[in-house]
């Protein structure tokens, strides 16, 4: 028994490929780092993908299911993707921090669903706008369930995403974000239980939250806290005078390498926050240029400026 996905199908693959390795963040918890890069064109990280991927699923990470089926009862789902943007547009601008249009703040809800088959509970824009109120420090809270395919636990997983040029950079103010998460725990958990009902219509959905996430009065909620983490960073110069295959197999000798270097890093912090008993899930992913590229790209969605 789990949620529904709300990722658009068949999209996360046509675009992100896994790089494999044998590193490990953890050595007794589950947890996982997970490293994944674009196609390359012409001898640069195809960012243009990464728009496109965006822009299928803007309109699943804005708004709950219980408001998509909403527009599909009314025949208006042709209108989800529009709609979402205007919502996103009135909240801010472009890689505003806080507001849901970051960048990081879809990915790390689109990586948690496609590749944690964690399903979205409230994605940052849903804690932005209709759980304001609340003022969460997450980027997206998901739910795990046992049946799932990490751990045999349930696990509600706060989001935590950063897009800068270095790599430790990322790693350092993505933990700044899940210290004051943890900090504030008690609070995260009190608005889900406040807010998550409203958002789900189906019956299948809604027996998994009140088993697991918000059950009946006497009964205990059935889950651990997880962190889910994307990280966006710059890969560095790609040589010339290389065919776009042959940057590929750069690109997977070079992430195997940043993973091989960064594993301990990422360990190290999880203990000096003191959250060793939490699983933790890291997804990382190299642009041409990660802090221009993230406001690019946004830019580009609110626009609407993206061939589908």
């Amino acid at each position: 028994m789990e949620l529904t996905k709300t990722v658009k199908d068949k999209t996360f693959d046509d675009y992100f490929t896994e790089v494999d390795h044998s590193e490990s963040i953890s050595e007794d918890r589950p947890g996982s780092m997970r490293l994944f890069y674009l196609n390359v064109r012409s001898g640069k990280i195809k960012i243009a993908d990464l728009e496109k991927f965006t822009m299928l699923n803007i309109g699943r990470y804005v708004f709950s299911r219980a408001k998509q089926e909403q527009y599909e009862k009314a025949g208006n789902l042709d209108a989800v993707m529009q709609q979402a943007l205007r919502i996103m547009r009135k909240r801010g601008a472009a890689d505003a921090k806080g507001t849901g249009n970051e960048l990081g703040e879809i990915m790390i809800y689109a990586f948690l669903e496609e590749k944690l088959k964690a399903y979205k509970l409230l994605s940052k824009i849903e804690l932005s706008t209709d759980a304001a109120q609340y003022l969460s420090e997450a980027d997206g809270i998901h739910f795990l369930c046992s049946d799932g395919t990490s751990g045999s636990y349930n696990q509600m997983v706060f989001g935590a995403s950063n897009i800068v040029g270095e790599i430790k950079d990322a790693i350092d103010q993505a933990f700044e974000i899940i210290k004051k998460i943890s900090a504030h725990e008690d609070d995260e958990v009190y608005m889900i239980e406040k807010t998550v009902l409203d958002r789900f219509y189906d019956e299948d959905d809604l027996a998994v939250l009140k088993e697991y996430v918000v059950p009946e009065e006497g009964k205990k909620a059935k889950y651990a806290i997880s962190y889910g983490v994307f990280l966006g960073y710059n890969f560095g110069i790609l040589p010339s005078g290389r065919s776009d295959d042959e940057l590929l197999d750069i690109m997977q000798e070079k992430l195997e390498q940043d993973a091989q270097q960064h594993a301990a890093y990422i360990s190290q912090k999880i203990k000096d926050c003191g959250l060793e008993n939490h699983a933790f899930y890291f997804y990382l992913l190299p642009l041409n240029d990660a802090e221009a590229e993230k406001k690019t790209i946004m830019q580009h969605v609110l626009d609407g400026d993206v061939d589908l």
